[in-house]
């Protein structure tokens, strides 16, 4: 099986923890605590609301692998091939887009029915 270069680097960094950044691990605690803090800003919401917007930080977790790319790249451009980064690039302009936009959207929604 392939070694995971980014990975590899994190876990130089901070050892155990990189596994969390594995694009097979979602990371429930940290969507669990976004969704704790933005109904905390947002009190009014019901609890089906709550559980709706659940999936903003659903949405802006699942890509922890790819922003994990562009900060090892930031931090050591030298460890990584052309092909390595095209390929990287590809990957991250496919799966971060549509989960931006479905975060943003849910958040503009939740917001509009403040005002």
């Amino acid at each position: 099986m392939k070694k995971d270069k980014v990975l590899e680097i994190f876990r130089e960094l901070v050892g155990d923890k990189a596994d969390k950044l594995s694009a097979s691990y979602f990371p429930a605690d940290i969507n669990d605590r976004i969704t704790s803090a933005l109904a905390k800003e947002n009190p009014e919401w019901t609890d089906e609301e709550i559980i709706k917007n659940d999936q903003i930080g659903m949405n802006l977790v699942d890509w922890q692998r790819n922003a994990a790319f562009i900060v090892a790249l930031t931090l050591f451009p030298e460890r990584f091939t052309d092909k390595e980064i095209q390929d990287e690039i590809r990957a991250l302009l496919i799966h971060i887009p549509t989960h931006v936009k479905d975060a943003e959207e849910l958040y503009l929604d939740s917001q509009n029915k403040k005002a």
